[in-house]
């Protein structure tokens, strides 16, 4: 087993992959985005993939990471599939499936044991696994993933792969994910109801950093921020390793709701003010600059319009993003001050966009900051836009000869043990 590193997880791939199917769903607060693609690795050894389908549905029954109901989520996410297999002509079975829960955990453990035979064998490891995954066993939560982040041998540090190596001491720092129990189990059942079974899962805040960050970023130290509809998710990689992950359930439609209940108009117009004003700068509007709006409650009919000043969005909307920021600074800042000191900020998500949280974010954290699209993009179709970045990191890192990724079956779960492209993403940005 090999050391985690970035730059091993988002492209240490193998030809044998080449002109194989994967299929992968992004399930939101929003929008459920499923894609089939035909798997191709360059003559650099870098992933890339053929779009072959793609289908999209609003999502219903989700909200915040949490299934609110199963059998409107169930019909949305069979909606989403059926559409990709009829535009690539293909039936799948198996699909990776992307997780955003408030509920996952990141736990860092530093674990030493004995080398039985001289050297370093798989045995070895395997058992400083268990031991690190015996430290999460709980009816209540069930592990996602478990990843070497460090080995060293007798004190040697900066091994990568210790199997065969000389020595007593076998020391490994390993990551292990959890996620609670009845939220993987849910999502597992409204998967199969859906007529698919999950083949891989992976946390959203780990999918959308494989997909935008850079290898200097991950080495030189930063935290991949996800501003999603219904959560926030965040990790932080630095010497190239994973460091730590989490999710607040919090995202921009929150700030649609704050500009709802603020200036007392339906959901629908906030949102669509929202998009055209909503920028988290408030000095780039004067208060004269006034717009007419129906009270929520009223209809077109009704003439008792209510004026609302541009600067008056934009103010509530920065309220809301930096308390979100905030948010992800102070948790943070409770695991560990050095997940935060000198590391840079990558914004990706459809919150993202929002004109000035680039700013917002540089006086929250006092950090340089870069808003990121996927770096991969499809010759065929334009995939190069911030709401890609989770089920393209679900691609690319399902797809790695490393992926330690726990298995997940319904034992594990049980308690007892281009233009095309383009309108696609003007729906997306019309419809949220």
């Amino acid at each position: 087993m090999y050391l985690m590193s970035f730059d091993r997880i988002s492209g240490n791939f193998t030809s044998k992959i080449n002109n194989t199917v994967t299929a992968a769903i992004d399930i939101g607060s929003d929008k459920i985005l499923c894609l089939i693609v035909r798997n191709v690795i360059t003559d650099t050894n870098r992933y890339s993939f053929d779009v072959l389908g793609v289908g999209h549905n609003r999502s219903m029954g989700f909200e915040s990471g949490i299934i609110t109901d199963a059998t409107a989520l169930e019909l949305a996410i069979r909606t989403a599939i059926e559409a990709a297999e009829e535009m690539s002509s293909l039936t799948i079975d198996k699909i990776v499936v992307n997780l955003s829960s408030e509920f996952i955990e990141s736990s860092l453990y530093e674990i030493s044991v004995p080398i039985k035979d001289i050297q370093v064998s798989k045995k070895d490891i395997e058992e400083a696994f268990l031991i690190a995954e015996e430290q999460n066993v709980s009816d209540d939560k069930i592990i996602i993933e478990t990843m070497p982040l460090g080995f060293s041998v007798d004190g040697l540090k900066s091994i990568e792969y210790p199997v065969g190596m000389y020595g007593k001491k076998l020391d490994i720092n390993i990551s292990v994910i959890t996620c609670s129990r009845s939220i993987v189990q849910n999502l597992n059942d409204v998967i199969e109801r859906a007529h698919a079974k999950i083949s891989k899962i992976v946390i959203s805040p780990f999918a959308s950093a494989i997909s935008t960050l850079s290898s200097d970023e991950s080495n030189l130290g930063a935290i991949l921020i996800d501003m999603g509809a219904g959560t926030t998710s965040y990790s932080v990689f630095s010497d190239g390793i994973f460091k730590f992950a989490g999710v607040i359930p919090v995202g921009g439609n929150y700030i649609t709701k704050d500009i709802a209940r603020s200036l007392s108009i339906p959901i629908i117009e906030a949102e669509k003010l929202k998009i055209l004003y909503g920028g988290v700068l408030t000095n780039s509007y004067d208060n004269g600059d006034l717009l007419s709006m129906k009270m929520v409650g009223y209809d077109e009919s009704d003439s008792n319009d209510i004026q609302i000043s541009k600067s008056v969005i934009a103010e509530i909307s920065r309220t809301r993003a930096l308390d979100i920021l905030q948010k992800v600074e102070s948790n943070l800042l409770n695991v560990s001050e050095a997940l935060v000191r000198d590391k840079r900020i990558v914004l990706t998500g459809g919150g993202s966009q929002l004109i000035g949280i680039d700013d917002l974010a540089r006086e929250v954290f006092k950090s340089p900051i870069r808003r990121a699209i996927p770096k991969i993009n499809s010759d065929i179709f334009d995939i190069s836009d911030p709401i890609f970045s989770n089920v393209i990191g679900l691609l690319t890192y399902s797809q790695n000869e490393t992926f330690v990724n726990k298995k997940i079956t319904t034992k594990s779960l049980s308690y007892t043990s281009n233009n095309f492209f383009s309108n696609l993403l003007r729906w997306f940005k019309d419809s949220f």
